[in-house]
């Protein structure tokens, strides 16, 4: 199985594109503005693209706002082994 094209996920605008490690696991992050922190998660089957309306809003009233990819979604890794009980 072919990996997903990363550049459908990461699409140019007033943010800026990360990678997070955590729990030998990288997630994607999308980030804009500074100030306190306000961390978006989005539903199933969304990825981080819901926010994007928001993250421009919060980041022009002072915040830092950060959207997540989930495990499995948008640009963040997947499960090995996909989503079998002990990965859930």
């Amino acid at each position: 199985m072919s990996e997903p094209d990363e550049s459908l996920v990461r699409i140019e605008g007033p943010w800026t594109h990360r990678s997070v490690h955590a729990g030998g696991t990288r997630f994607h992050v999308v980030e804009a503005g500074e100030g306190p922190l306000v961390l978006l998660l989005h539903g199933f089957p969304q990825f981080w693209w819901t926010w994007r309306h928001q993250l421009v809003s919060l980041s022009a009233a002072g915040y830092r706002a950060v959207a997540v990819d989930l495990r499995g979604y948008g640009a963040s890794d997947k499960p090995p082994r996909g989503y079998d009980l002990p990965t859930l």
